[in-house]
């Protein structure tokens, strides 16, 4: 049965006995350093307490015997045996302001309690001697490692056809391939491999999500540019003369390019988040008075629903006011889009029970199935419902209020039923966890 050995152990074993005597050595000559500057300090500390209780028992002195402090006269102590019979005079020969006083018994007591106070300090100097090596071992423990992992990697020898090997397979390596990684290579090396493929995988990715961008982009420009396009045919064709289909087509051509505009600004804004080029402005701001201000658009902007809205308690966050505002308005509107008129959004703001701040909006609408809301804030996803509706918007306002959530710290809790509504809470950190982040 083999035994267990700990660390400290194995080090012991592997460990050249020569670095450890030196460490060693290192370790007591900084404790003997410590040690006397320890001594040093006690004995510092020693005359100064001397010094202030000596300083303070003349002025408590004079001021009851004379009233004032006299640092002019002279002081004389008056000593027989035993200790106990000292006597301080204070005054000048032939003059009436003198006093003389008993101070023996006191000056006995300090005694007692200076020996007891030298006892200790000497115990604690002592104490350092003997135990104070082991613990500035323990100390340049991290050290001693790190000094001898530098050494084992100083006298490792690699052998240079492995190298040779690596650049070789770098070299062959078609990344344009989708299975294409670095394998076989030593043990040693494998480091490297595992980050090069790491590395390889992530532009893989990132190149897929650009390449369905792209795609995804052109498919939504595609459809308000046909339809600009048939207008503009139409126009060409009869518009000259037909005021009717003149009027049509210029609101037609108006609300394309609009939705176009439109799309193009949600793109930009996802494009500038995705390259970190989107600033935000963090300041302290209340929630609840954010969302005050959505109420009361969604109000005026919006005669078809009934809106209302509900706190419970203050919420304090650290955010860009616009960008908070700006999530919070998509919800309302995605809200609207899939609630009948004449139906209820709930606004709600306030601090859960655990203190987080946040914000929900919650209606009656057409409600999202389970997988619907897995793909909810997926770019240019819209559910079979409404992807060929009027309602089915750009698909990018989820998008881009997930976003703003997450450059925030928050997150995202979706309850939705079919027939029977979605609510939206977004929770965001308190701002001792948002100050911790940072």
């Amino acid at each position: 049965m083999k035994k267990d050995r700990t660390e400290e152990e194995i080090q012991k074993k592997e460990q050249p006995q020569g670095e450890s005597v030196r460490v060693t050595s290192i370790a007591r000559k900084i404790n003997r350093n410590t040690a006397f500057s320890l001594l040093g300090a006690f004995l510092s500390i020693d005359v100064m307490l001397c010094v202030i209780l000596g300083t303070a028992v003349v002025y408590c002195l004079d001021v009851q015997y004379l009233g004032a402090f006299r640092p002019d006269l002279a002081r004389t102590f008056l000593h027989t045996k035993p200790i106990e019979n000292l006597v301080l005079q204070c005054g000048e020969p032939g003059s009436q302001e003198f006093y003389t006083v008993l101070i023996g018994p006191w000056v006995s007591v300090l005694r007692y309690a200076a020996a007891v106070l030298g006892v200790v300090e000497l115990i604690m100097v002592v104490h350092q001697l003997l135990w104070g090596t082991r613990k500035i071992r323990y100390y340049l423990r991290p050290i001693r490692q790190m000094a001898e992992r530098t050494r084992q990697l100083s006298e490792f020898a690699l052998d240079e056809s492995r190298y040779q090997n690596l650049e070789e397979a770098i070299s062959d390596l078609h990344v344009e391939r989708p299975d294409a990684r670095l394998t076989g290579s030593h043990k040693e090396l494998q480091g490297i491999e595992r980050a090069v493929n790491e590395l390889l995988e992530r532009m893989r990715r990132s190149y897929r999500q650009q390449t369905q961008f792209v795609s995804d982009a052109s498919h939504e420009l595609r459809t308000p540019i046909a339809v600009i396009q048939g207008y503009v045919n139409m126009l060409d064709r009869w518009g000259k003369e037909d005021e009717a289909i003149l009027s049509e087509s210029i609101e037609a051509i108006k609300n394309e390019s609009g939705h176009m505009q439109h799309l193009v600004e949600q793109l930009l804004f996802l494009a500038r988040g995705d390259s970190n080029r989107q600033k935000l402005d963090k300041i302290e701001l209340s929630l609840n008075h954010i969302m005050q201000e959505v109420y009361e658009e969604s109000l005026m902007i919006d005669e078809h629903h009934r809106y209302c809205y509900e706190e419970s308690g203050d919420a304090v966050i650290c955010g860009d006011h616009d960008m908070i505002k700006q999530s919070a308005r998509i919800l309302v509107d995605n809200a609207a889009k899939y609630t009948k008129e004449g139906e209820e959004i709930i606004l709600r703001a306030g601090s859960r029970a655990d203190g987080t701040p946040f914000y929900s909006i919650q209606d009656n609408g057409i409600g999202m199935a389970e997988e619907e809301v897995e793909h909810a804030f997926d770019r240019f996803y819209r559910a079979d419902a409404v992807r060929n509706s009027k309602t089915g918007g750009t698909g990018l306002g989820l998008s881009i209020a997930k976003w703003i959530v997450e450059q925030h710290g928050g997150y995202y809790d979706v309850v939705s039923r079919q027939e029977l509504g979605t609510r939206f809470t977004v929770v965001f950190p308190t701002e001792q966890d948002t100050e911790g982040r940072a």
